[in-house]
């Protein structure tokens, strides 16, 4: 089940979706038949028109396609933060990405929460006008910071070097040496 909201009308109306797989939907049919819901914007259709403008377009010109090229792209920019003493790992699919920090490599033992390691790294990819999402507490509830990279999918291989030398330069200042 896969609940999307805000790209489905590409910001132009409110619009949400909820998208099941065919084994989802077979459960439902076996169980009340039901599927009961609602969303704000239920069957709005100046909403509904908007989102099908946008799903035609992206099916029209092929925009989907980019996402694993621009993924792969990415990941080849921030393919230099592996080394890094102080991330423990790059993970993602796609364009969604999370960059994890740990205070040891070796026994990847994360930074105490006080410290907003996560935090700290998106106030200084800001600083280089990168929007990055901080997250803590991934390890325990407590501890733990990465980050989440999440852009659009009509980005270029220019703005994936800017992200890469944003973060660079975010570790060079959280973690200097």
């Amino acid at each position: 089940m896969i609940l999307a909201g805000k790209g489905v009308a590409s910001g132009y109306a409110p619009l949400g979706a909820v998208l099941v797989s065919a084994r989802v939907a077979a459960a439902f049919e076996r169980g009340s038949g039901a599927f009961i819901h609602g969303f704000t914007y239920q069957a709005h259709p100046v909403c509904t028109a908007a989102g099908n403008a946008v799903l035609d377009y992206l099916e029209s010109y092929k925009l989907f396609d980019r996402v694993v090229p621009a993924g792969k792209n990415l990941r080849d920019a921030l393919s230099f933060l592996q080394s890094h003493p102080n991330v423990g790992d790059v993970r993602g699919l796609g364009l969604l990405f999370g960059v994890e920090f740990i205070k040891n490599k070796v026994t990847r033992e994360p930074f105490p929460r006080e410290k907003n390691i996560a935090e700290k790294i998106r106030q200084a990819c800001l600083d280089e006008n990168v929007l990055t999402y901080p997250t803590q507490g991934c390890v325990d509830g407590l501890r733990g910071d990465h980050i989440l990279l999440a852009p659009p999918f009509t980005i270029s291989s220019e703005e994936s070097a800017l992200i890469a030398r944003a973060l660079q330069s975010a570790l060079a200042k959280v973690f200097p040496s």
